[in-house]
């Protein structure tokens, strides 16, 4: 078991009722997707007024792939977002900079490769996430074998990804992996791309948290 209940992250999110109605399960995280290939892309110019509808516990996350550093920052000042999720290819230096505004910044990594790049990243960023790929429009939706996780040593706090799906909240609670700070969940508990189950989700986060 896991000594602490783990934070969770519902992301994909861009529909104002949706959002509250998800917002009210009180979720540690949010996730809006700025990525123009991905089927839950936020908008060219969302209302900033969807990013007001969570409340203080719960953090406003941008997911970003390989964007100009300087439009990262203009919508973070924008939206308020309180964290950053980068899929691509940043560099470190890239994450420092972000990381000197005062936002946290999550780098996704892919548990399957040779060297994932935890070592170039620990210390600069708050947070690894590992998803099945890595380098997907917001997340690809397939479920990893979670023990490879254990071979990797991480040794630096992370969120847990991929095909994460309703029935999965006690498989995870029994695995053993003292770095998971959370999971991220998305696609699994949609009725359809960005509108999520709230009852799903108030299930498996209930769960989570007992």
């Amino acid at each position: 078991m896991n000594r602490e209940p783990l934070q969770i992250k519902v992301c994909g999110m861009r529909d104002p009722e949706n959002l509250e109605q998800v917002c009210a399960l009180e979720p540690e995280y949010v996730g809006f997707i700025f990525h123009r290939g991905s089927k839950r892309f936020v908008g060219t110019g969302p209302d900033p007024a969807l990013f007001r509808i969570p409340g203080p516990g719960t953090r406003r996350v941008g997911v970003f792939i390989n964007e100009k550093l300087g439009q990262v920052k203009k919508k973070i000042e924008l939206y308020a977002l309180d964290a950053v999720q980068l899929h691509g290819n940043e560099p470190a230096a890239y994450c420092r900079s972000l990381a000197a505004d005062k936002v946290h910044v999550i780098k996704v990594l892919d548990p399957h490769e040779q060297d994932p790049g935890i070592n170039e990243y620990k210390g600069v960023v708050d947070y690894f996430l590992f998803d099945s790929a890595g380098r997907g429009a917001g997340g690809t939706g397939k479920k990893f074998d979670w023990k490879v996780l254990e071979a990797v040593q991480v040794s630096a706090p992370y969120f847990l990804s991929g095909g994460i799906g309703p029935g999965d909240a006690t498989a995870i609670r029994s695995i053993h992996l003292p770095e998971m700070t959370g999971v991220d969940v998305n696609s699994r508990f949609e009725v359809s791309p960005g509108i999520k189950d709230v009852e799903a989700l108030r299930g498996f986060i209930n769960h989570m948290r007992t």
